[in-house]
């Protein structure tokens, strides 16, 4: 048995040339299986090599997993791609987790309704085949065989119309991933057999922090290598010389450890760390869930009472794969610090800063993710907390009020923004997707406009067709699904389900900077 290695991430979107030699095979569907977490950094590839209309996501839920019951699931997904006759061959896509299960996808293959024997073939990916044989030499033999049926029984194939639906938002250990960007005091090991390296490595990468993580194949998965991990990362460390740097150790739990028992036992990692936190993430749950199960476990490890309160805030429930980057909130932190308040972005600031978070007089709660540490330290410091999302003008001053109120502070009402409603009787604006910025923009845009708003978490161009509706405000990636051609589009990047795709894009939401924004497209002085 091979031995189990620790590397360093390296920012690449990684098997980029196997990607562009599974969606270069003629009229071929890609059908992608698996935990949300292990099938989502496929759509970007398909995006980069421009095939999105040659592949298919079905997401696996651990209840699934649980019950066993969803290769019926995948048998009808199938079975409706061959009805279509837009393909001359179907590649299963399949993850490690159901390699470990042995999943019985031949089986199921037999049993397909498949009345011009189209090749339906299985493409294991991943650490726990890729000791067997190389993905590319697998890939070559599947090629073949499709090449061979489209010589021996070409098809006259329909249109392929199809675009592929939107990708699974970013994994929860990808959101752990994203806490204190370039403190060499935090150590993020991700516990995987190297594929769930990938996303946040690649697309969901939204600030410049490093990580390390683990390699190891099947065998190795079955026998639950804990240990042998542990050593692993001690000899890293040594050969580095990294830890005298490093105060906390965070093991990071994913789809394979999670199925195999392996987030159940702590590493040996012997007294390299002052602290250790296991953080049970598993890949089901989204990267919001994980920044706030990860904030509240390092709290309990790393916060201690405080005899005095300084003039400090803390805003919780900031994460990047929410908000996107620091800077929207530059306007919320320029008034707090006129007021004489030091702000700390509790997670994406020093550790240092975050061990002295009890020292506080405020803690504002952005998202409802951040709830459960406010809550928490409510409790054990007795620190009050406000959650709010400043957003929009009318949002924005009945935080400040709330905010005032808390801190016993009079706010001067040159903070306060005066705003009337003007008349936009043309205008209908449709909120397409799901997240927590929307459904504060929802109230926005009808109190500081005027304008009837619709939400919608997804949809197709014949629904959209029949509403009445001027504006689109949603993720970019969103118009890669509808015909944008009728319709003012308004950008809102959502990184949990576009990654770092469009985080760079000049776009807001916050208060004063998020209605100009708005407004800029309401009276038409933008065309994009």
């Amino acid at each position: 048995m091979s031995s189990i290695t620790i590397e360093a991430s390296v920012y690449n979107l990684g098997d980029m040339e196997l990607a562009k030699r599974i969606f270069a095979i003629p009229d071929t569907l890609v059908v992608a299986i698996g935990p949300p977490a292990c099938i989502r950094i496929l759509y970007f590839r398909a995006l980069e090599c421009g095939h999105l209309s040659k592949l298919k996501l079905i997401p696996i839920s651990a209840l699934d997993y649980t019950f066993g019951d969803y290769l019926e699931k995948i048998k009808g997904v199938v079975e409706a791609a061959l009805r279509k006759a837009c393909h001359q061959g179907i590649i299963l896509y399949v993850s490690c987790p159901d390699l470990l299960c042995q999943t019985d996808f031949d089986r199921m293959v037999q049993e397909l309704d498949n009345p011009q024997q189209i090749p339906v073939e299985i493409f294991k990916r991943g650490p726990m085949e890729k000791r067997k044989t190389s993905p590319s030499q697998r890939l070559d033999k599947i090629a073949a065989k499709i090449a061979d049926f489209v010589k021996t029984r070409p098809l006259v194939l329909s249109k392929n119309e199809a675009v592929c639906e939107l990708p699974p938002l970013a994994a929860d250990y990808t959101g752990v991933l994203s806490l204190f960007p370039d403190d060499p005091a935090v150590c993020p090991f991700l516990m995987t057999g190297s594929g769930c390296a990938n996303c946040p490595s690649s697309i969901d990468k939204l600030n410049h922090n490093p990580f390390i993580f683990s390699r190891f194949d099947d065998l190795q998965a079955v026998y639950g290598g804990t240990n042998d991990i542990g050593e692993a990362i001690t000899k890293h460390f040594q050969i580095h010389h990294q830890t005298k740097e490093s105060e906390l150790f965070l093991s990071i739990g994913t789809p394979l450890t999670f199925m195999t028992g392996m987030n159940d036992h702590s590493l040996q990692t012997g007294d390299l760390f002052e602290m250790t936190g296991v953080i049970d993430t598993n890949g089901f749950q989204t990267a919001e869930e994980g920044v706030a199960k990860a904030l509240l476990k390092i709290a309990k490890v790393t916060l201690k009472q405080v005899e005095n309160r300084k003039k400090r805030i803390n805003l919780i429930g900031y994460n990047p794969f929410l908000f996107g980057k620091r800077q929207h909130f530059h306007e919320i932190e320029t008034c707090l610090t006129s007021l004489g308040y030091t702000v700390c972005f509790l997670g994406y600031e020093s550790l240092d800063s975050f061990k002295t978070a009890a020292e506080a007089e405020l803690n504002l709660v952005f998202s409802r993710h951040g709830l459960s540490l406010a809550k928490w330290m409510a409790e054990m410091f007795a620190i009050p907390y406000h959650f709010a999302m400043p957003i929009g003008l009318d949002g924005y001053n009945q935080w400040l009020k709330a905010v005032g109120a808390l801190l016993k502070t009079a706010i001067p009402e040159s903070y306060y923004v005066n705003n009337e409603p003007q008349p936009f009787p043309n205008i209908r604006v449709l909120l397409l997707g799901e997240n927590e910025i929307l459904d504060q923009l929802e109230t926005a845009i009808s109190n500081d406009f005027g304008i009837p708003t619709i939400r919608a978490s997804k949809i197709t161009d014949q629904e959209l067709s029949q509403m009445t509706v001027t504006h689109i405000i949603a993720d970019p990636l969103y118009q890669n699904r509808i015909n944008m051609m009728s319709y003012q589009f308004i950008p809102m990047p959502y990184p949990s389900l576009s990654g770092n795709t469009y985080i760079e894009l000049e776009y807001q939401y916050m208060g004063q900077t998020g209605y100009a924004y708005l407004k800029r497209f309401f009276v038409n002085e933008v065309t994009a």
